[in-house]
């Protein structure tokens, strides 16, 4: 009796095996006649649905390989196959997911996309798909309410870093700073290279260059040859002025990452680790390199490295190059204000301070600047006039031709009947009363000296040159 039952048992386990094995014959032609587009697909699909029409996996199998193709017809067909297979007792959180994925991608309504992420929650909590899936969705309307839903999955989900993913959604909506408030929260031995990748922006975009070179380095013992972790690493670097750690950069990036293409900003970086390390040789060569590249598209501007290199030449006195490559920033920077034309005063005003043979020309093309400037932008003429009379101040021996007389009286017509002057604007006017008052006295007009020491007195009752004036006899 015995033998008898467990051969019938054998015989009933064998036609279950047999059945198994049919429907994942005709799951698996489905799913290679749908990635292949076999023109029998449909039968294919069909025989698939009729044999599994109790298996929700199976059936979001389907679904998924018609998604993939872009089929989201029958992606939507199976996903809701799937959702009947276990009525009246459960829906199926993956088909959920599925109709969200096919709403996400091909759909025009986000609110709906996101209602089928949130059924997935729903009836598969613990699954953190959902959760991630409707933050993704959501950023675009509000990333913090997308951000609160993943605390959600952090207490159903307690193994997935939230931090990361809360990080990638302000990434993708554009919050670089929120981006790197949950970044630097993260766990970076768990970051993939997207997560490094954003990370490592973020924080250097936003002035955290410390954290920006912590993900670079750990992004390039993932890969090596990255040229986006070498290129901020260098960059990094150079901003915490760890120069030589920034060259070693430089030797790597150009030479041993997969670049296919080094940009204008790259060689206009570079030039400046060079010039911080006093390498000039290298330093030009670069920023030649970075003209030579540089375009209306970049995303730093001809004028900038072209003032860059005017601001080299001055640095190392070499006055003549300073102005020609600081006249070629005024000819290509759009809107020219005050601080353009005083950059290119000072220059004349320095070159004429450290040449004596030059110094007339060059300290009158800069007397000659600020006037101009202060016509040009009203606003600044005060300073613009304080700034003339200084220079030209200079090409007077004691004040015996009074050359800068005019530009005096002209700062004090502006000045000295202002009732709410600023502290600097005392200093200007107690400067040009200062000159008034030897002016007047070496040209021995005593009482109009005292009257100008008076002036400044009621500036500054303490300044010694004016009450050894007023104290004469």
């Amino acid at each position: 009796m015995k033998a008898i039952k467990y051969l019938v048992m054998g015989v009933m386990l064998a036609g279950f095996s047999a059945t198994a094995n049919a429907q994942e014959a005709e799951l698996n032609a489905a799913l290679e006649g749908i990635k292949s587009k076999a023109p029998n697909v449909a039968e294919l699909a069909k025989v698939a649905y009729k044999k599994n029409k109790k298996d929700a996996e199976a059936l979001v199998k389907i679904g998924r390989a018609f998604y993939e193709q872009k089929d989201t017809a029958n992606a939507a067909q199976f996903a809701r196959y799937a959702n009947e297979a276990g009525k009246p007792k459960y829906q199926y959180a993956p088909a959920y997911l599925l109709l969200g994925d096919i709403e996400s991608a091909y759909g025009t309504d986000g609110g709906k996309a996101a209602g089928y992420y949130n059924q997935a929650i729903n009836f598969d909590p613990k699954n953190p798909e959902g959760y991630k899936k409707w933050a993704m969705v959501y950023r675009k309307i509000s990333p913090s309410q997308a951000a609160k839903k993943l605390d959600d999955m952090k207490v159903n989900c307690p193994n997935e870093d939230v931090d990361a993913v809360k990080a990638h959604i302000y990434m993708l909506a554009g919050d670089e700073k929120q981006a790197y408030e949950n970044y630097k929260k993260a766990d970076i031995n768990k970051l993939d290279k997207l997560g490094l990748n954003e990370f490592v922006r973020c924080s250097y975009f936003t002035g955290k260059f410390e954290d920006a070179l912590r993900a670079a380095e750990a992004g390039i013992k993932l890969e090596p040859r990255n040229p986006t972790f070498n290129r901020l690493a260098m960059f990094a670097n150079y901003e915490l002025k760890k120069y030589d750690e920034a060259k070693a950069y430089i030797i790597k990036y150009f030479n041993e990452t997969d670049s296919a293409k080094f940009s204008e900003y790259d060689h206009f970086y570079t030039a400046l680790i060079y010039q911080a390390l006093e390498d000039k040789a290298n330093m030009y060569a670069e920023y030649d390199k970075a003209l030579e590249l540089v375009n209306d598209s970049s995303m730093i501007k001809r004028w900038a490295i072209l003032k860059s290199v005017s601001d080299s030449y001055l640095k190392d006195q070499e006055f003549e190059k300073a102005i020609k490559y600081y006249n070629d920033y005024l000819g290509c920077k759009p809107d020219v204000n005050f601080d353009d034309q005083e950059g290119l005063a000072n220059i004349y005003s320095k070159y004429g301070d450290a040449d004596p043979t030059k110094k007339a020309e060059m300290i009158q093309k800069a007397v000659d600047l600020f006037r101009a400037a202060g016509e040009k932008f009203p606003i600044q003429q005060v300073y613009a006039t304080y700034m003339a009379a200084n220079n030209v101040n200079k090409l007077d021996d004691n004040m015996k031709n009074s050359l800068a007389k005019p530009d005096y009286l002209k700062l004090i017509s502006l000045l000295s009947s202002k009732a709410d002057r600023t502290k600097g604007e005392d200093t200007m006017l107690k400067t040009a009363y200062h000159y008034m008052m030897f002016n007047s006295y070496i040209n021995k007009k005593v009482a109009d000296a005292k009257d100008f020491a008076d002036k400044i007195l009621a500036i500054d009752p303490e300044y010694k040159p004016a009450l050894e004036i007023k104290n004469l006899k």
